[in-house]
């Protein structure tokens, strides 16, 4: 796996209180938070892994992720882990020479804590014991090498999973479509699109580059004006599920369906039933999978493998690409009855390049909120900052702007993020002026004007609660906003 971020572990001797202060001491040394304080808060994953190098990149990518992470060189020490401390995700791995695909690990869990998400590292010579441990429980798989986007993609994804399994108090503040940040025309006629139709229960197909939100978008559409508990939400990656698991995946299996079928399981169809089934990166799906997903939409009933009912679902497809799916049409690469089935209603989302009036807003929003979530008392951005920020392209969109932020946050050590806390965007930036290019500058005046003036009215111009909402002062929201009221 390559990670383009290396830290150097410290070594842990788990399960002793020496090993418990070099966490807390490692953790401290990367992030500036006391961990202890946040115990509650921070998942813990443990890392299977016989690769040295692998195995202090992963544990290495996690931490700086704000995981607690412990590493072992083998599935046969992991045990006595197991009995001492208790684990949202275990990434283990199967890619070792005579492999049985057989996961003690794995073996453990469904039998002790079926509520443990378990990620398979697998190379791509032994992807049928990727199947066996997939048929047997295990959440995901991640072939190696890998991204270090696709790595954190999949844990992060596991840990949602798990989540929902675990006795945490569950959001009882309805969801709203407003939520969405953005002063932009082309985001302010996304949320009016989005709530014309969050309750009229049509299929969806969002659009958008990797890292614009189009996930963020589904779930405002689906959650809009409810809570978590009213309706499922469940996400499925399209080009992650080979077609040979294909159907255990989508429909679940009854058991004895196939060796390894201890007991009946519910299927991604059946988990999503009573509300929306989010397909993410749709143009990617094999012609079997948008056979199958196609019967289905059409019929609303489904079959577990080696069962002989058919169920009724009443689910919404709400699909996502970064492809132009019209023209994988006529090039007869995806399915036109599937796209009319699916297209019933579409939404673009810009690239983030494309809307710079949105970068201050979002970065006002991801500042407050990952200061508050890390302990960090960062009180702002300098406008210098700011400008480097605006000036960048942001290949990765919203994605790669909040982890940016989420990284300057977790090692900066001023009170003010400053360009120095961004070195590569602050290299790029520097470059981009010596070498003469020259972009279109907003102000961050006006940018902050429009942004001020819509959180107002949001907020019906109380302006106490506009200030706790930005995260500042009264005071200082008053000199603002009277600084625009002069300039008009």
């Amino acid at each position: 796996m390559s990670h383009s971020v290396r830290f150097t572990a410290v070594p842990v001797k788990t399960g002793e209180e020496e090993g418990e202060r070099r966490r807390y001491a490692f953790f401290n040394s990367i992030t500036g938070i006391d961990q202890k304080r946040y115990a509650h808060t921070v998942k813990r994953i443990l890392v299977v892994d016989p690769e040295h190098d692998s195995r202090l990149t992963s544990t290495a990518l996690l931490r700086q992720g704000g995981y607690e992470v412990h590493d072992i060189p083998d599935e046969s020490g992991a045990f006595q882990l197991l009995h001492d401390y208790s684990y949202d995700l275990i990434i283990t791995d199967l890619s070792r020479p005579q492999c049985e695909c057989d996961s003690a690990v794995l073996k453990w869990i469904q039998e002790n804590a079926p509520q443990t998400a378990v990620i398979i590292l697998t190379s791509h010579g032994s992807i049928d014991c990727v199947v066996k441990t997939i048929q047997m429980g295990a959440t995901d798989y991640i072939l190696k090498p890998g991204s270090d986007d696709e790595f954190l993609k999949k844990v992060e994804g596991a840990i949602q999973k798990t989540s929902k399994h675990h006795s945490i108090p569950s959001r009882k503040e309805p969801y709203r479509i407003h939520d969405i940040v953005g002063i932009s025309r082309s985001m302010e006629r996304i949320i009016e699109m989005a709530l014309k139709i969050s309750h009229i229960g049509s299929n969806v197909l969002i659009y958008g580059e990797s890292g614009t939100g189009k996930e963020l978008v589904a779930k405002a559409i689906h959650y809009h004006g409810r809570t978590e508990d009213e309706r499922p939400f469940v996400a499925i990656n399209s080009a992650a599920i080979p077609d040979h698991i294909l159907e255990s995946e989508l429909f679940g299996y009854a058991k004895g369906a196939f060796t390894g079928a201890v007991r009946d399981k519910k299927g991604l169809l059946e988990e999503a039933n009573g509300g929306t089934l989010f397909l993410d990166e749709i143009g990617d799906a094999s012609p079997q999978f948008q056979s199958k997903l196609l019967r289905v939409i059409e019929e609303q009933k489904m079959r577990r493998v080696g069962d002989t009912r058919a169920r009724k679902i009443n689910v919404r497809f709400i699909a996502a690409t970064n492809k132009n799916i019209v023209s994988m049409v006529s090039e007869g690469t995806f399915r036109a009855d599937l796209y009319y089935r699916l297209g019933i209603v579409e939404i673009s989302i810009p690239p983030l390049k494309n809307r710079k009036e949105d970068i201050y807003p979002l970065i006002t929003h991801f500042l407050h909120d990952i200061s508050k979530r890390l302990g960090k008392k960062i009180k702002g951005i300098s406008d210098e900052t700011v400008q480097v920020l605006l000036a960048y392209d942001w290949p990765g969109n919203v994605r790669e702007l909040k982890n940016s932020i989420e990284r300057a946050v977790a090692l900066s050590g001023n009170k003010t993020l400053e360009p120095e806390d961004f070195p590569i965007i602050n290299s790029a930036y520097h470059d981009s002026l010596f070498s003469g290019h020259e972009d279109e500058v907003i102000p961050l005046k006006e940018i902050e004007k429009r942004y001020l003036l819509k959180i107002m009215k949001k907020y019906s111009y109380n302006q106490k609660l506009v200030a706790k909402k930005l995260g500042i002062g009264y005071t200082t929201l008053w000199r603002k906003l009277k600084e625009i009221e002069n300039d008009m």
